[in-house]
């Protein structure tokens, strides 16, 4: 076997780098042209397989449970956590139903609309903030804060924090960009301290004041018939807090650079009322930031045209497979009239994002209170748009100008 597998990987070599200091349109292409002539290769560089078809991902992204496991969900094998799981990001089976059925009540579409009047409060606090300037660097003063206030709000925790709280995820997240590596190692593990530190103490707060939200209904579950410990629970809320802030900051991100430069299309999303929706949905497609990957775990497993035995490494950027031109015609195209057809942004299968429908609504949300206190902006003159590959797709240096308005409460 071990032969056969390493005349696979010959056989289908195309190495793959992840972190490619390259723009994401360039990096899209490299994959589109891997779809062309080896859609399932192999990256000696880091070992693992790389697919490029909405097919191949959505049908592997499916068999969570049935053929693959998302344990470890780095492409090169490596764990945040050392041997620790990332809860629920990368635990499977019954383990992994049992969280799903302890958190779903709390993002079913009932349960998210609720939260409509506290998110557009949210994001017009945000926008007061810059909105007499004329101008905002749009990531740091709205994209990023944005989702993770609402994060705060729904976990209960004081929204005073929210700025100490996403200064560390952003840390956590991207590090110090332009740094040398031993600074952004040193100020990861600050952030890291200062999350941990910060969330124990919350916990041990709540354990003797109950209030109606995720963190005390998660003090009271159980697991197995058992408390669950107190690690996990750090553990599930950093993941959780991670993956509630990525995926909305970097379709935010992307969607308002994109406007930015295409203004007809800031102008026909609110030409009518029910074109709002559908918009949303093509700007996910099109901007699709997350990159999962999945692990063989039965003997052998189907992918693509390839058998691959287990212990494998399967890597999907799901850019690649919302780009996928047997589904959607001019893929790189932003088309807000494209005929329907699910796009695999939010995953697929047992691991599809669980705050789908709250992503949604804060994409709606916060698109719509954009327009109605800034109609019309433009990028700023000479701010270079900087964009990042990796673990999730973003842009950073988004600078916005715009005709200063007034702060809600003037």
């Amino acid at each position: 076997m071990d032969k056969i597998i390493e005349q696979l990987r010959e056989q289908h070599r195309r190495d793959y780098d992840v972190y490619a200091q390259t723009t994401i349109a360039e990096h899209l292409a490299e994959l589109a042209d891997r779809r062309e002539k080896c859609p399932v290769s192999f990256s000696a560089d880091g070992g693992f397989w790389v697919l490029s078809s909405y097919d191949d991902m959505s049908s592997v992204l499916r068999r969570n449970n049935r053929g693959f496991i998302s344990f470890p969900n780095m492409p090169d094998g490596s764990q945040a956590f050392g041997q620790k799981r990332m809860i629920p990001l990368e635990i499977d089976g019954s383990l992994h139903r049992q969280y799903r059925q302890i958190l779903e009540p709390f993002f079913s579409p009932d349960a998210v609309a609720k939260l409509e009047p506290r998110i557009r409060r949210v994001a017009n606090d945000l926008i007061d903030n810059f909105i007499e300037r004329g101008r905002c660097d749009f990531d740091p003063e709205f994209a990023f804060p944005y989702p993770g206030t609402t994060f705060m709000a729904l976990m209960g925790w004081p929204l005073e924090d929210a700025a100490k709280l996403t200064k560390w995820v952003d840390i956590f997240l991207h590090g110090i960009p332009g740094a040398p590596q031993e600074e952004t190692d040193k100020a990861r593990a600050e952030a890291s301290a200062g999350v941990h530190g910060y969330v124990m103490e919350l916990i041990e707060k709540r354990r003797t004041n109950r209030t109606d939200d995720i963190t005390s209904h998660l003090l009271e579950a159980e697991i197995d018939g058992a408390p669950i410990p107190l690690e996990d629970l750090f553990d599930l809320f950093l993941v959780m807090m991670l993956a509630g802030l990525d995926t909305v900051q970097s379709v935010l991100g992307q969607s308002m650079a994109y406007l930015g430069r295409n203004p007809d299309k800031w102008a026909e999303m609110f030409s009518s009322p029910e074109k709002l929706e559908p918009a949303v949905e093509e700007l996910l497609r099109w901007s699709s930031p997350a990159v999962p990957t999945r692990n063989v775990a039965a003997e052998s497993a189907k992918v693509g045209d390839l058998e691959l035995p287990k212990g494998e490494r399967v890597h999907c950027p799901l850019g690649a497979a919302n780009r996928d031109p047997k589904y959607f015609e001019d893929p790189d195209e932003v088309k807000f009239d494209r005929p329907p057809k699910p796009h695999l942004t939010f995953g697929l299968g047992a691991h599809r994002c669980i705050g789908v429908h709250l992503a949604r609504l804060e994409l709606k949300i916060a698109f719509t209170e954009l327009h109605r206190r800034i109609p019309e902006f433009r990028l700023a003159d000479g701010v270079e748009i900087t964009e990042h590959l990796g673990l999730t797709w973003g842009v950073e240096n988004v600078e916005l100008v715009f005709e200063p308005g007034r702060r809600e409460n003037a």
